[in-house]
């Protein structure tokens, strides 16, 4: 008897999630270990005009900046997936207001030298963009890149997947496991590739566990139009936004939001 895809989903989420628990609490246990302003509306809207949507951004962006409540930067970790999923997370970026004042933390595949060479990019003409309109502060240098296995590679079978993934799982659970609670993250923010499944369901433990408050939010890849990725289905149980960029994902799936093509 096969297994459908979203079958499939649901035990898979539920295998990552009780095993990611189990992880955590017994490496928490061994000795020696030692609100985001942009986040969107919880209901469903239809796409706003481009207008209205500039509008209202400049207006928050000029009584707002990007602190949480004890006054610090927001802490953002971003992932970065090979191809066009840096792309597409590039062109997000680009709508951040002030960036520069938050503090970027970059999670990039072992490997992956464009994404690298390609934030790197885009970071220096945002940081000289920004001081030529003299917003610039003391965090525009707060940026941090770390470095995790693939989850999957691209064109390999399911079982050397299967290994790789239980790889790429275990390496993420103990990177976060050796933060302190003032280096985790307050918004996690990913689109699409299969690395950010071991980061997301690490995140979702820890936050199970009282370890950190941190927010996921999973913007689906723009070339998903009448299903969800792979990677969505399995993220959308523990997120606390998923944005779909077409109407007919935010139809047929009742948590996802969507609010036009973003990239």
């Amino acid at each position: 008897m096969e297994m459908d895809e979203h079958t499939f989903a649901i035990w898979a989420s539920t295998i990552l999630l009780f095993g990611t628990v189990i992880a955590l609490r017994l490496i928490t246990v061994l000795p020696g270990i030692s609100r985001n302003p942009l986040l969107l509306s919880t209901h469903k809207h239809k796409a706003p005009e481009k207008e209205s949507i500039a509008k209202e951004e400049n207006e928050k962006t000029t009584k707002t900046n990007p602190v949480n409540k004890q006054h610090k930067p927001i802490k953002l970790l971003i992932l970065l997936g090979s191809g066009g999923h840096t792309g597409e997370m590039i062109r997000i970026l680009k709508q951040f207001h002030r960036l520069s004042t938050f503090k970027r933390h970059y999670i990039i595949s072992s490997g992956d030298s464009t994404s690298i060479e390609n934030i790197t990019k885009f970071e220096a003409l945002k940081s000289n963009k920004e001081k030529e309109k003299a917003e610039s502060t003391s965090y525009s240098k707060a940026i941090k890149y770390t470095k995790l296995p693939r989850a999957r590679n691209i064109g390999e079978g399911k079982l050397l997947a299967t290994f790789h993934t239980i790889y790429s799982f275990a390496i993420t659970v103990l990177t976060f496991c050796t933060l302190s609670r003032g280096e985790y993250p307050d918004l996690f923010l990913c689109n699409g590739p299969g690395t950010a499944i071991p980061v997301a369901y690490t995140l979702f433990a820890m936050k199970f566990l009282g370890l950190c408050k941190t927010k996921i939010v999973y913007v689906e890849s723009l070339a998903r139009v009448q299903q969800l990725s792979l990677t969505g289905l399995l993220i959308l149980p523990i997120s606390d936004r998923v944005v779909v960029q077409w109407k007919p994902l935010a139809r047929r799936y009742r948590r996802c939001e969507y609010y036009g093509i973003l990239v």
